[in-house]
């Protein structure tokens, strides 16, 4: 297997497990400042995205407004930082929703596997059909939601062999985040599951204490885990966003209308510009990946699908009747 691979790559890789990023906007002067924290690394679109939604931001509010951007988690870890951003020691934050499941018994919706058709299916849902329910649900969790950012659908990488059908996952063990509904949909098709805190998964895989992972091809890219397997497979298993928010008494006490609506107006345009850049990404970062020596499929979602039923039961039974009949109609509502 050929492990030759150039550094000219759409995302540039100074490091996953690099230094965290601060960007600070240019004016220090500024009479709000707040702190954003996100859990990607300077490469991924996600950051790059914020990084010009800052710059404007503080530009169009003449230097009233100054947002410092912590990445890479440098503030805590996705699930601890959630926290810090509710309670008020963190101004806003670039958030999974799984991310607050131990905050909202609802949220969890958004994450299960394979209820989206598309990007296009998932974001009409997100942007449209059921904003407002998501706003409440937030809302009542702790959080303001500004915009939608992008992580992109889930893949699957192991080492062990290809996977074309749900059989070939039988028997894999697969490295998941602290998420129901990846351990419950990686379960349903057979797998054996193990938490292992993100910093951790490269070494977990190079040392086959696990045998694969799962994440948005941009992230298992920027974090080189294809280096420590064989195989990857296009499942889209899971959909995942990310979500900018804020702790409500900062957006709506140290932030006028006026601010507020910019703020609103650049997170948008930004969260579109993340979104674009992820999936224009993803052909290239594959592509990098195959030339490295990783051999990619593309399953056919149906036969996985198929296979959820033990996976819908008991997210049904976390989330309760209410929220799955609701959350199932809002997405088929979105259904072009």
């Amino acid at each position: 297997m050929s492990r030759i691979i150039t550094v000219n790559r759409r995302f540039v890789l100074a490091g996953a497990l690099a230094a965290p990023v601060v960007l600070r906007a240019p004016f220090a002067s500024a009479a709000t400042q707040l702190r954003l924290t996100h859990p990607a690394d300077a490469s991924h679109p996600v950051h790059i995205a914020a990084e010009g939604m800052v710059a404007r931001i503080a530009e169009r509010t003449g230097g009233e407004v100054g947002i410092t951007i912590f990445a890479n988690n440098a503030l805590g870890s996705p699930t601890d930082t959630a926290q810090q951003t509710r309670l008020g020691a963190i101004d806003m934050i670039l958030m999974n929703p799984a991310n607050i499941e131990a905050l909202s018994g609802t949220i969890g919706a958004i994450n299960i596997p394979y209820q989206f058709d598309d990007y296009a299916h998932a974001h009409r849902v997100l942007d449209e059909s059921a904003r407002d329910w998501i706003t409440e649900q937030l809302l009542t969790a702790g959080f303001s939601w500004i915009s939608n950012f992008e992580w992109g659908f889930r893949a699957l990488s192991n080492s062990r062999r290809a996977v074309n059908t749900p059989e070939d996952v039988v028997g894999m063990k697969i490295r998941v985040p602290p998420e129901l509904a990846i351990k419950a949909a990686f379960e349903a098709l057979g797998a054996s599951t193990q938490t292992v805190a993100f910093q951790e998964v490269y070494l977990a895989l190079a040392n086959k204490m696990v045998d694969g992972q799962d994440n948005p091809v941009a992230t298992t890219f920027a974090a080189k885990f294809y280096e420590a397997q064989e195989h990857l497979a296009l499942t889209k298993h899971i959909y995942a966003t990310i979500m900018l928010c804020a702790n409500p008494r900062v957006w709506n006490d140290r932030l006028t209308e006026e601010q507020r609506a910019i703020i609103s107006e650049e997170a948008i345009t930004a969260g579109n510009e993340a979104r674009q850049a992820v999936q224009d990404g993803e052909a290239a970062a594959i592509a990098e990946m195959e030339e490295y020596g990783i051999a990619v499929t593309r399953p056919e979602v149906e036969p996985f699908r198929a296979k959820m039923g033990p996976a819908y039961d008991q997210l049904r039974a976390a989330l309760g009747d209410e929220t799955w009949t609701t959350w199932e109609a809002l997405v088929n509502d979105a259904r072009a």
